[in-house]
């Protein structure tokens, strides 16, 4: 398996590999490297997993009967070939669908039945993962499906319901921990921080490591941020610095433009595409024993507004969410201070009824008066 540019062609790019089935030499040529990469993962894929692909099909001209062959191997790499994912996007498509396809993978997809999915689930929801992983691979399928449905491969089949996402609730990281963070670690930590729980920009190559001096403002005080696609609808978003944090910004830019740094979170004036190790060690440096993420800055983000009283829409939407449903189910984290005000909000009893009150236990012999 290889890719090699062959120049002078319409499609320059070539990928080339030997056929385990019967030893012989084929290809597929494409326009750009990029497909041709691709291509290449999709045939590394067929030959560790499911050999039998390469054998060939019936003479053409036997079109329905090659439709009624048609495996669910086959039509979910027909259906990565049209979708045209990203390289990572395919490795995550890949390993969501790895089960479904070693079970039914051989199986025409006009003889899945609504039985074969049931079981498939059930054996899913047994296996020792999130049931929100589990959920979303499950998904993953039920989109193949619907898309052999529309090219006609099979007839149309109801899925089952797919189980409930049970998220893990997280404490969110205090103030006072965050200021140990801070105290101890990198000066990139720091603004991963500072980004994080002062601005909601979700932490990675999705939003906050994208962040260029290009997305400040500083003029207005304002923070351009590209959606994680989460929301198709608003693919960026502009997130008020606070008037506090301003000077903080402007030291960094100065900083950086002497550096040549074009990045917000970089490592010695390269950007980062992971903090996992430098996270870690803050922690440790900071005293911190107990479990926090980098995105649980976000949770921060979230429950010190909705705390202070900012309305759930308005959180939504600086944290680039479609649906306010969204904080209260994944972000919101009830603190202390929140319960204390919630019970302190009752109003007084002065005067408790007496069929409220405790009886006294009459001593021995007397009786009890009422």
């Amino acid at each position: 398996m290889a890719i090699r540019e062959r120049k002078g062609r319409a499609s320059p790019w070539q990928c080339y590999w030997n056929n385990p089935i019967t030893g012989k030499r084929e290809c597929a040529n494409f326009a750009t490297r990029l497909e041709a990469e691709k291509y290449d993962s999709l045939i590394k894929h067929r030959i560790r997993f499911d050999r039998e692909s390469f054998k060939k099909g019936e003479e053409e001209g036997q079109d329905t009967d090659a439709q009624e062959a048609l495996t669910l191997e086959m039509c979910y790499l027909a259906y990565l070939k049209q979708k045209q994912f990203s390289r990572g996007s395919i490795a995550w498509q890949i390993g969501s669908m790895r089960y479904p396809l070693q079970k039914l993978g051989s199986l025409p997809v006009r003889e899945i039945t609504r039985m074969h999915l049931e079981e498939l689930k059930a054996e899913m929801l047994a296996m020792p993962v999130k049931s929100a992983s589990t959920r979303g691979r499950l998904s993953v399928l039920r989109t193949v499906l619907r898309w052999c449905t529309a090219q006609g491969f099979m007839d149309p089949l109801e899925f089952p319901k797919l189980p409930p996402a049970q998220y893990e609730k997280f404490i969110p990281p205090s103030p006072e921990e965050l200021a140990a963070i801070m105290s101890a670690g990198s000066p990139h930590i720091v603004r991963v921080v500072v980004l994080g729980a002062q601005c909601g920009v979700r932490v990675g190559p999705s939003e906050m490591f994208r962040l260029t001096w290009q997305d400040v403002d500083l003029a207005q005080g304002l923070l351009r941020v590209h959606g994680a696609m989460k929301n198709r609808n608003a693919p960026w978003r502009e997130v008020p610095i606070r008037a506090s944090l301003l000077p903080l910004f402007a030291q960094w830019q100065r900083a950086d433009m002497e550096t040549g740094a074009t990045h917000l979170v970089h490592y010695r004036g390269k950007p980062v595409m992971s903090i996992k190790q430098s996270w870690t060690h803050s922690l440790k440096r900071a005293g911190i024993i107990r479990r926090i993420r980098p995105y649980d800055l976000r949770h921060a983000f979230a429950t010190e507004l909705i705390a202070n009283g900012v309305d759930i829409g308005t959180v939504a939407r600086l944290m680039g969410h479609s649906s306010p449903t969204m904080i209260l189910t994944h972000y919101q984290y009830v603190m202390d201070v929140q319960k204390r005000a919630a019970v302190e909000a009752l109003p007084d009893i002065f005067h408790v009824p007496d069929f409220m009150c405790p009886k006294s236990k009459a001593p021995a012999g007397n009786k009890q008066v009422p």
